[in-house]
């Protein structure tokens, strides 16, 4: 009988147990939740994200809790795509470069709501969200490098979520196995100039795959069946070349692809990282007034974001000459360096004297390494440093207390200091998720 790698991979997810989970895992996932927690809290204050919970959760029942600042419950699927909406918005939640997108905010959402309405336990919630992160990532992996303007949010996440949730409920590894070649058939057709030009659908990619996880699961449940072989078969039309089955399994068991995530503390595109490490570095050196051109040099994925005039916050955020140009202009780069209230005259101004231009050092060295070199021309002279790895990936992480920092500065302004520092605390064991869900509403 031929190999069925994805056999192989929903028998793992579906009959993972906690045990089997490595304690530095198991901390890595504390350390995931909690920081997705926080990205999805405070997103959740975004306009469009509010408007759509307060839709969703006006006179509706469900018991799902739409997380952050407007509260509320609804069905789980709605409840997850609020929530994961919310997490996308910030672009500060966490990553993995070899799926390059973001496998937690794929998964966790819809974990979340499924296993808040079931009271799954903390065990329960730990090994599922392994085994949906697990799905994931190795999902991402086998399509490799997608076809030219697909955008990785999606495209493999639901695969991921509907493991997570099948684990969350026990189903039996082909009753998974169906569930994922369900998500599968529901992957979006995602373009990455949504991002690049500020059409905020973007902003619902990842929570539409945990809405397609949440009713793939109830299907196979239900009795519905997947194509067989149907991760590979529905997904290939995304990708670039041939999809690479081995990847899903891989070793498996012993390579926890959580520990090769990065988490984020620039409130923009991965992508734009490197350069804004690299601009940190130099701006005590640097008076914006005095800057006559700036020079990035990067690996080609980044090389793409190159418009100067963002008409939004999204589109800012996948601007590397406008990242740069508030980043220089405020000494930050968080949040508020990228709102619709920071594209400024004299941050446009500054931009459109970025240039952008592929390095074949940099080019050479990804996706291993994704670095960049930012060079400032000023009337006294030129100062330039170069990055080769961005900080908070497996070559350059950041310490607990600086993500802690970041989760309180998201958090508080919007359940409040008291309430951020106790689900930091309780997200980190983690504790259920009936725990965390109330925790994270106001």
């Amino acid at each position: 009988m031929p190999p069925e790698p994805d056999r192989e991979l929903a028998t793992f997810a579906a009959e993972l147990e906690t045990d089997a989970i490595p304690d530095r895992v198991r901390d890595r996932v504390g350390l995931t939740v909690a920081d997705t927690l926080g990205a999805i809290v405070a997103g959740s204050t975004d306009d469009a994200v509010g408007a759509l919970a307060r839709r969703w959760t006006d006179g509706v029942s469900g018991g799902a809790t739409v997380i952050g600042a407007d509260g509320g419950e609804t069905v789980p699927p709605l409840a997850a795509l609020c929530n994961g909406a919310a997490g996308t918005v910030l672009e500060l939640d966490e990553g993995h470069r070899f799926a390059a997108g973001h496998p937690a905010i794929h998964v966790l959402p819809a974990l979340l709501a499924d296993a808040e309405i079931g009271y799954g336990d903390s065990d329960a919630f730990v090994r599922s969200f392994v085994a949906g992160y697990e799905v994931a990532v190795r999902t991402a992996r086998a399509l490799g490098t997608l076809q030219s303007g697909y955008h990785p949010h999606g495209v493999w996440g639901a695969v991921g979520g509907a493991a997570a949730v099948a684990r969350s409920r026990e189903l039996d590894p082909e009753t998974t196995r169906s569930a994922m070649a369900i998500a599968a058939n529901y992957a979006q057709h995602t373009r990455f100039e949504a991002a690049t030009e500020g059409a905020t659908v973007r902003n619902a990619y990842a929570g539409m795959s945990n809405l397609a996880a949440l009713v793939a699961a109830d299907q196979a449940e239900a009795g519905f069946g997947g194509l067989r072989n149907g991760v590979a078969r529905h997904l290939e039309h995304a990708a670039a070349g041939d999809v690479d089955e081995s990847a899903l399994t891989a070793g498996l068991g012993d390579r926890w692809e959580i520990e090769h995530g990065y988490f984020k503390i620039h409130a923009a595109c991965r992508y734009t990282h490197p350069a804004l490490d690299a601009v940190a570095a130099l701006e005590a050196e640097v008076d914006p007034s005095a800057v006559e051109s700036v020079r990035v040099e990067t690996y080609p994925a980044a090389a793409r974001l190159t418009e100067p005039r963002p008409r939004n916050q999204l589109q800012a955020k996948f601007s590397i000459p406008f990242a740069v140009a508030t980043a220089l202009l405020r000494g930050d780069s968080g949040p508020p360096a990228f709102t619709d209230e920071a594209i400024t005259p004299e941050a446009i101004a500054l931009a459109e004297r970025v240039t952008v231009a592929v390095d074949d050092e940099f080019a050479a060295r990804a996706p291993e390494q994704r670095g960049a070199r930012v060079t400032v021309e000023t009337a006294d002279g030129r100062r330039s440093h170069e990055v080769a790895a961005p900080r908070g990936g497996e070559h350059n992480p950041f310490e607990e207390a600086r993500l802690e920092a970041k989760f309180r500065d998201l958090v508080a302004p919007v359940i409040g200091a008291d309430r951020a520092a106790t689900l930091w605390e309780r997200a980190r064991t983690p504790a259920p998720p009936r725990v965390l869900c109330t925790l994270a509403s106001r």
